[in-house]
């Protein structure tokens, strides 16, 4: 089977550097998976794709050896499942607020007897290699959104199920749990705080922890703070902005600011 290279990284003691993607083409896709990241996250949840076009992207994904991802809508296994057997090699599963939601991801994405995926591989076996059955639950990172106040009251619940690869933390989503108003503002002590807790507690239950970073600068700052996976770029702030540099410095040019 095809390597999981997220798990050699993190064996090495590097941190994964992730895009997110919102935008449903498999064009854009295919451009920032030859921009050099770790990894790619299809967002399914707020980002624009559907099913069919999560695998358009997946197939242009494919011509590099950048990591595919997805983060589903929900916390539903059958779209957990479909998207495994799609090629995905690892998901974020977003509000998984008690053990027993946990328990209820892990398991769809894994073979009995560790969980209760269904057999039926269809792209995977072709992405992965013909093993990919047997060698899937130790290849598949799993990684749990921790951006509650629940979960936050649960972690050690939660980062304790079997199976559970890591976490994944949504800034904007913890600081509304938190009562916070400036959203994602890693600034904020209070926020940090809830950062420091939840990488103790990864730390103790020995899972992954990765963190939607937005910007470079706060991606470098927070894998210097213990997290290993994050999330400095996502494709339609990036074409905004580049839209944006693009028309003013032309306007500028031409005195028509």
């Amino acid at each position: 089977m095809r390597e999981n290279r997220l798990k050699q990284l993190w064996k090495q003691g590097k941190t994964v550097v992730n895009a997110w993607l919102t935008i449903p083409s498999s064009w854009s896709a295919e451009v920032m998976a030859h921009a050099g990241f770790d990894s790619l996250t299809i967002d399914m949840q707020h980002g624009l794709s559907d099913y069919q076009t999560a695998l358009a992207m997946l197939q242009a994904i494919s011509t590099t050896d950048a990591v595919p991802l997805a983060r589903v809508p929900w916390n539903d296994p059958a779209i957990l499942m479909r998207l495994l057997d799609a090629g995905v090699y690892g998901v974020i599963c977003p509000m998984v607020n008690s053990r027993a939601e946990a328990q209820a991801f892990v398991g769809a994405c894994r073979f009995p007897p560790a969980g209760y995926r269904s057999h039926g591989p269809i792209r995977a076996i072709t992405y992965a290699g013909e093993d990919y059955v047997s060698r899937a639950n130790e290849t598949i990172v799993t990684l749990a959104m921790i951006e509650t106040a629940q979960s936050l009251k649960n972690l050690d619940d939660i980062l304790s199920t079997p199976g559970l690869d890591g976490l994944y933390i949504g800034p904007a989503d913890l600081s509304m749990g938190l009562g916070l108003a400036d959203l994602a503002n890693f600034q904020n002590p209070e926020l940090l705080r809830a950062l420091d807790t939840i990488l103790n507690a990864a730390a103790r239950h020995n899972v992954v922890p990765g963190i939607h970073a937005n910007t470079p600068e706060n991606a470098i700052m927070l894998s210097e703070r213990g997290f290993r996976l994050v999330t400095p770029a996502n494709d339609t702030v990036l074409l905004r902005a580049a839209a944006k540099t693009a028309v003013a410095q032309t306007r500028k040019g031409l005195n028509q600011i």
